[in-house]
């Protein structure tokens, strides 16, 4: 109680009469009693309350104090005793769950959330695949099968299939510049043979026709000489490659596709 209080305390007759009863430690004394007292001793009797009041504030926090580390006493007494009883009891058998243990019945779980959660994406993951598999089978099915239209098979009886020429992309690794097997790369390399033979052909009949033609010129009576025409036999002789100081410059000359295609619009015998 502050000395203020105090003072209202006992100035205060009308709220608090002369036989109001008083406690100081044990004893009670009435309120008149401490109005007769002069000013010392009522400033002594203030500062014997205040020290009652300060030593029943330390009574009161040592009862806290107490009380709290009872609870905490009783909290680690409860901890240990759990623990003992979980050190008592025996290990689990050979082959029993190991989570069946208290202590690892939080993680089992944890555990079983994040295997759900795994199993979901992994599922998630092959179904993509699947779908990106598909797609891009049917895509590729269709390249080749539009690759395979534009091929020219010229005049051949048996033409190869669009497998056959896909198995023999795979073989030999032919392949464009996707890294994919390339069908019309592979019916190049295998046509490859056939088309030389042919060119080679018809080079021998251009040659063939070349020479008939220029027979046929040699029979023929010049205007103003009577008579019939020589024979072949009776033209100048022509310089071939093992006399001309050239060498075979019609066949250098075959090697170059622009001089080549300059030749074969030449008329026969224009090359004499």
């Amino acid at each position: 109680m502050s000395v203020d209080a105090i003072k209202k305390f006992l100035e205060s007759a009308t709220e608090y009469p002369d036989n109001t009863p008083i406690t100081i430690g044990d004893q009670q004394i009435p309120l008149g009693s401490l109005r007769q007292l002069n000013a010392s001793e009522r400033q002594m009797l203030s500062d014997r309350i205040k020290q009652v009041e300060t030593k029943e504030a330390e009574v009161n926090t040592r009862q806290q104090n107490v009380v709290d580390l009872a609870r905490k006493a009783q909290e680690a007494y409860a901890a240990a005793e759990e623990a003992r009883v979980k050190a008592t009891q025996p290990p689990p058998a050979a082959g029993a769950d190991p989570f069946a243990d208290p202590w690892l019945a939080p993680v089992k779980k944890e555990l079983e959330g994040r295997d759900k959660k795994l199993e979901e994406a992994v599922n998630l993951i092959k179904t993509l695949q699947n779908t990106v598999t598909q797609a891009a089978t049917v895509w590729a099915q269709d390249r080749w099968d539009r690759e395979y239209g534009t091929l020219n098979f010229g005049k051949r009886d048996k033409k190869p299939s669009r497998d056959d020429l896909l198995k023999f992309a795979n073989e030999n690794k032919i392949v464009d510049r996707y890294g994919m097997p390339s069908i019309s790369e592979a019916w190049n390399k295998m046509s490859e043979t056939d088309r030389l033979e042919e060119a080679r052909q018809a080079a021998l009949e251009k040659g063939r026709e070349e020479g008939r033609m220029e027979a046929m010129a040699a029979r023929v009576t010049p205007p103003g000489v009577s008579g019939i025409g020589q024979g072949p036999a009776a033209l100048p002789r022509r310089i071939g490659p093992e006399t001309d100081i050239l060498g075979d410059i019609y066949t250098e000359s075959l090697k170059d596709a622009e001089l080549r295609a300059e030749i074969e619009r030449l008329g026969p015998g224009m090359l004499q």
